[in-house]
């Protein structure tokens, strides 16, 4: 009896479905892995549209901000412009608020942080010591939002590192950290006296 040509072809049979097997397997796990970056490109550009939407209405709303109420050569109608400051601040937050939202979806840390940093400088730059940029809020704010924008983007081109912050950004970080350390000294010379 030939027992070697049915054994042959049970061996052929055998790595013939194994090959399919495995060949399957690779394409199977391919066409996952292209799903996954889909996805993922996907969500990215979400979240890129998310952040520019809300940063650009943010920065619209900064273009039309009052005029400095703190401006020497206001006299007559100083409490008139306080009130639209005031006003124009309060409206700020329901533009600061979704951008705020849009920046958490983001899950690179690096660029949350920054954009979270940046929402909080522009909005406590009504309260902020600006120095001689006391006139020019709106000229940092636009700034900061303008260097927001581009490392939003720098992100969705999946570049390999942010672009370095303009010159209006690195004013407003620097008079949110000063104003942080003195509200910190403050704090620490209040619990002492205690």
């Amino acid at each position: 009896m030939d027992w070697i040509t049915p054994l042959t072809g049970l061996v052929g049979v055998l790595v013939g479905a194994a090959t399919s097997h495995a060949s399957t397997h690779q394409a199977l796990k391919r066409q996952l892995a292209d799903a996954r970056l889909v996805r993922s490109e996907a969500d990215r550009t979400a979240v890129v549209a998310a952040n520019a939407q809300a940063l650009t209405a943010l920065l619209g709303h900064i273009r039309k901000m009052p005029s400095d109420c703190s401006l020497s050569d206001v006299t007559t109608e100083y409490e008139h412009l306080l009130a639209r400051e005031e006003a124009w601040w309060n409206e700020s937050l329901e533009y600061i608020e979704p951008a705020r939202v849009a920046a958490l979806q983001v899950r690179d840390e690096k660029l949350r942080v920054l954009l979270v940093d940046g929402l909080t400088w522009i909005q406590d730059c009504q309260f902020l010591n600006l120095g001689p940029y006391q006139r020019s809020r709106d000229w940092l704010m636009m700034g900061t939002i303008h260097h927001l924008i581009a490392c939003v983007f720098a992100w969705r081109r999946g570049d390999a590192s942010m672009p370095e912050p303009n010159g209006r950004y690195k004013r407003l970080k620097e008079a949110w950290e000063y104003d942080e350390e003195v509200r910190r000294i403050e704090a620490e010379e209040l619990e002492a006296a205690r």
